[in-house]
């Protein structure tokens, strides 16, 4: 044997141990394949999830899903609805982490036979600046209902909020307010210089296709005890018997 207690780097390729090798190779790519297929089957999942939450379907009357006064419910985020009224011109900004870094002119719009009004994203711009006029006179839009945010400051002096937040803009409009607000789809141009608003991406909890993520995982520990078999086969093989072939 080698006197240091170690197998010549020639003993790790005898017949017998390349055939373990190879067996060992083949088993390691399979279950890593297998791990990063199941992974991709989850975020496909996660993906397809995503895809079915901004189904908004045909539009409805708001007084169909919602009315004013009750909470906002997680089936109504992106909800397309269609709302009749007019825009009261009490406008501000929203200029924080929820808006991507352009600033969103928001208008209370006052929906006929509610008593209240419906917070309405009507563009967005590069930075606030003057408000421009809304639109007067009755109106008819289609919009996509979205969550109250929280953490949202009251109005500053240029009348600039940090985020959509009712609960912080309670005390800083004269209207009664809807508990969610609307991103206007159709029905009222943005205004000169400004564009339409996507809706933020709807949330999809990390649980959806999380047996696939199992799945993955599982994999990927089947290929680390396959390294740790073949280690100890191959430590096994060369201490044994057949280890009198490194002399």
């Amino acid at each position: 044997m080698n006197p240091g207690g170690r197998a010549p780097l020639r003993a790790w390729f005898t017949p017998a141990l390349l055939g373990l090798h190879a067996f060992w190779a083949v088993a390691l790519v399979v279950c890593l394949l297998g791990g990063f297929w199941q992974l991709g089957v989850y975020e496909s999942r996660q993906g397809d999830a995503v895809d079915d939450a901004r189904h908004h379907g045909d539009a409805v009357a708001i007084d169909d899903v919602w009315a004013l006064g009750r909470p906002f419910t997680t089936d109504l985020q992106n909800q397309s609805v269609t709302v009749t009224g007019r825009f009261a011109d009490d406008q501000f900004w929203v200029d924080g982490p929820m808006t991507g870094g352009r600033a969103w002119l928001v208008a209370p719009f006052e929906v006929e036979g509610s008593g209240g009004a419906l917070l309405v994203v009507r563009g967005s711009t590069a930075r606030p600046g003057t408000l421009p006029p809304v639109p007067g006179g009755d109106q008819a839009l289609t919009v996509l209902l979205q969550p109250s945010v929280g953490g949202g400051s009251t109005l500053d002096a240029d009348r600039t909020t940090t985020g959509l937040t009712v609960a912080s803009l309670l005390n800083e409009l004269p209207q009664r307010l809807w508990s969610g607000y609307g991103v206007v789809t159709d029905g009222a141009p943005a205004p000169a210089g400004f564009t339409l608003v996507s809706p933020p991406d709807p949330d999809v909890s990390w649980t959806v296709g999380l047996k696939n993520l199992a799945y993955a995982c599982q994999w990927w520990v089947f290929a680390a005890f396959a390294v740790f078999m073949w280690w100890r086969m191959t430590q096994d093989s060369l201490a044994g018997p057949a280890g009198s072939l490194a002399t």
